[in-house]
């Protein structure tokens, strides 16, 4: 990507609309769109009406141009934008003209990748638009927003701001020898360095969350034969999705629906009645069934009495034991969930269990910084575990230079989180993600 190119996209969504927007952005941004509508130049921050025409003069749409010059614009570049009439052909000439006028096409994210280079935007934030596009549910969305927002930058500068100055207190130690740290100003030392420790494991925890909220939710329902499970599946969707029937064997593998808990995107999935001496093809559903089970985030081991059956302890770090049928009278123990499919019963209890179970009880973590990509976490745990290791060393007085490497690599795994010091394979990976003109 050349820094000084000057790229275009179409802006809006592939498809009919309304309204589409050519987005230009670069050193000649001004000047190209200013060229499609005959006009020598346009003045900052005014919308302008005109008429886009082609390098011969072909009329091809009315329309609004927008320019935002450096460094006043997302990109921190000039910036200008041409409004016509929504639709792909509509959208393809405009775009033909102004990059018959010395623009290129624009890579995915490059645009918001220049936004990144130019200080507009830190890491964080850029991977926060991403996340708002992509938001699933209104949970996800606020979370991404708050990111967006730099909560989660902010919050890693302070972390750094500690680590910077932790480390200088030690450096100052090792260039000036003869005023060699007491013991108990050594402790403090060790002290801050494990508290900070401490602090970003905490927020590299909070990732389950986040990737929870991001990825959603997945539930398995599972349990013997004929146990009520895709009556509750059905019941929990709010509509009919997997075939009901007292003979056994009748759900061959699993079924799979999405829906939305409380701001949160869960998929249900309904999986075969396991059992002994099941004929091969039921046979083969209920070993599909055991892998999918291996990858979601709460199993509901369901029973009419409530009882975990032995196949259900493979599960019980993730489970959630429930009593299906609870209006035939049955009761269960203390700890399971009573429901019924039939009459609604339990099942808001049973939604705010599986949430919880996953971390994301009503209301929980809205206000918080929350972690929500896997190289945001991976930093995170990196920059913990080189604080650990930075306040071992000034607990037992080893080297303070063996403690200021632990710390220093720390401070860069922070600067890391939030864009410093990341290689390009890095970058180049995250902003393919985004789509073009964006």
């Amino acid at each position: 990507m050349g820094p000084r190119d000057t790229i275009a996209a179409v802006a809006t969504p592939a498809g009919a609309g309304g309204v589409g927007i050519v987005r230009v952005s670069g050193p000649e941004a001004i000047g190209v769109v200013a060229a499609v509508l005959g006009r020598a130049t346009l003045e900052d921050r005014r919308l302008v009406h005109g008429v886009a025409r082609t390098v011969a003069g072909e009329r091809l749409d009315e329309v609004l141009a927008f320019a935002m010059r450096a460094p006043r614009s997302f990109t921190g570049e000039d910036v200008a934008e041409l409004h016509g009439h929504g639709g792909a052909v509509n959208m393809a000439r405009l775009l033909r003209e102004v990059l018959a006028r010395g623009a290129r096409a624009a890579e995915p994210g490059e645009f918001t990748r220049r936004a990144f280079e130019n200080g507009k935007l830190d890491l964080t934030r850029a991977e926060a638009l991403l996340a708002v596009i992509e938001a699933g549910s209104e949970r996800a969305w606020r979370v991404a927003q708050a990111q967006l927002d730099g909560t989660l930058g902010r919050r890693v500068d302070e972390l750094r701001r500690e680590a910077v100055e932790v480390l200088a207190e030690v450096e100052a130690s090792i260039d000036f020898p003869d005023e060699d740290l007491e013991l108990g100003g050594l402790a403090a030392l060790g002290a801050r360095c494990a508290a900070l420790a401490a602090s970003v494991a905490a927020l590299a925890a909070t990732f389950r969350v986040g990737r929870a909220l991001r990825e959603g939710v997945e539930v398995a329902i599972v349990g013997p034969v004929n146990a009520g499970k895709s009556s509750l599946f059905n019941a929990l969707l709010g509509r009919e999705r997997a075939i009901v029937s007292p003979e056994p064997g009748t759900t061959r593998d699993y079924v799979e629906a999405r829906v939305e808990w409380d701001g949160v995107v869960v998929t249900l999935v309904d999986t075969a009645g396991l059992r002994d001496g099941a004929e091969p093809v039921e046979q083969r559903g209920i070993d599909l069934a055991r892998r999918r089970l291996d990858e979601v985030d709460v199993v509901v081991v369901a029973s009419e009495d409530g009882r975990t059956w032995p196949e259900g302890e493979a599960w019980l770090a993730r489970a959630l034991r429930i009593l299906t049928k609870a209006d035939t009278g049955g009761h269960g123990p203390a700890e399971a969930i009573e429901t019924s499919a039939r009459t609604g019963q339990g099942l808001e209890a049973l939604k705010a269990a599986v949430l919880a179970q996953a971390g994301l009880a009503p209301g929980e973590h809205e206000a918080e910084v929350v972690v929500t990509s896997e190289r945001q976490r991976a930093q995170l745990v990196r920059a913990g575990e080189r604080f650990a290791a930075g306040a071992a060393g000034l607990a037992r007085r080893a080297p303070l230079e063996m403690a200021a490497l632990d710390i220093r690599d720390g401070a860069r795994a922070l600067a890391a989180v939030v864009g410093e010091e990341v290689g390009e394979a890095v970058l180049d990976a995250l902003f393919a993600r985004f789509c073009i003109g964006k």
